[in-house]
């Protein structure tokens, strides 16, 4: 076996290197930032054995790292958490190309989605046996509101008992919106005006049952005011609840961190991704997860209340970044920033996820 390091200003130019001078059978064995803090340093080996040659094509691991190192760019990723994602990939690349090949499969999202699975945690939203209340917090224009709706459709849908309860009063039409919404289910709406009442309310969901859904829209808060993350940290504090970060895909990746790690100081553990129909770079949501240290529930991807709010994993997550990585191959799941069906157009749309459990 031959070794050799390399140095590179990026993870896409240092797989490409690698890949001149020791081929395409090459596989990086690690990477790091340079002593000088600029660029990176990458060990590469390649196995110089000339039965090689005699083996049957099939995709190289460097291939699958540079699919997943162009794609991690594309949408904007910081080289950080791009290169830390490359560098989890790396030492897998090699056994699961070739598991790839032998079930016919595809490599770079394979190789990704095993990335993704270490770096990040997935806890997609029960559709049963849900044992806190949800709130949905976040910043003006999130689309907490839409969201309620669609886990309240989602909810119907199933027979399940659902109690919605708003603390949106203050913003114009707030509660106006969400009551429109649930007419149609045929729910009643709660408005909650302070912490104390909102305790109420939640008492009056734990007496209806332990099947009962209860779902919180919150007002949208401003993370940069002390006094709006102040009372939503009081509303929190009525009673033990799952909060649940909504942030639109979109964002610049350094504005969605310092975001999400304010909402994860007051107690938010998980991200739901919303309007991934209207975004084309998807970095932002990933950067968030990763510095608030959330987990991945479900995404949005579309704004109609009946259909595209889904759970999301590794796979269907590493789907989405290298969303026209499988050609010849038809799939559900559309391009960031492409307008998903609507479900009384065409069946529902799966998009590479699987139903919540």
């Amino acid at each position: 076996m031959r070794m050799k390091m390399f140095y590179a200003e990026s993870m896409p130019e240092a797989i490409r290197r690698v890949r001149d001078e020791l081929g395409d059978n090459a596989i990086i064995l690690s990477s790091q930032r340079s002593e000088s803090g600029r660029g990176l340093r990458v060990t590469a080996a390649v196995d110089d054995d000339p039965m090689a040659d005699t083996l049957p094509p099939m995709d190289q691991p460097l291939d699958a790292l540079e699919t997943i190192a162009l794609a991690l760019d594309k949408h904007g990723i910081p080289p950080d958490l791009s290169e830390r994602l490359v560098r989890a990939a790396a030492p897998l690349a090699e056994k699961l190309v070739r598991a790839a090949s032998a079930l016919a499969v595809d490599a770079p999202i394979m190789t990704l989605a095993a990335a993704l699975d270490s770096a990040f945690s997935f806890s997609p939203l029960p559709e049963r046996n849900v044992t806190k209340p949800i709130a949905l917090v976040g910043p003006p224009g999130s689309g907490k509101t839409v969201t309620v709706a669609k886990l309240a459709a989602r909810a119907v849908l199933s027979s399940r008992p659902v109690h919605v309860i708003t603390t949106d009063t203050m913003r114009a039409g707030g509660v106006d919106q969400l009551a429109a919404f649930t007419r149609i289910l045929s729910l009643d709406l709660q408005t909650a005006l302070d912490a104390e009442t909102l305790a109420d309310a939640l008492e009056a969901s734990r007496i209806a049952g332990p099947e009962t859904l209860t779902l919180i829209d919150t007002g949208a808060v401003n993370p940069y005011d002390a006094e709006e993350m102040d009372e939503l940290e009081r509303l929190l504090a009525a009673g033990n609840m799952d909060a649940v970060l909504v942030l639109p895909a979109g964002y610049d990746p350094e504005e969605a961190a310092t975001i999400a790690k304010a909402f994860g100081r007051l107690g938010a553990t998980r991200l739901l991704a919303t309007r991934l129909d209207a975004a084309r770079r998807l970095g932002s949501v990933l950067v968030a997860a990763d510095v608030a240290e959330l987990s991945f529930c479900d995404v949005s991807v579309t704004s109609h209340v009946a259909d595209g709010l889904l759970p999301v994993n590794a796979v269907s997550l590493a789907k989405l970044l290298i969303p026209d990585a499988m050609p010849g191959e038809e799939t559900d799941l559309p391009l960031p920033g492409e307008a998903s069906p609507r479900l009384d157009d065409s069946p529902r749309p799966s998009f590479g996820l699987s139903p919540a459990p």
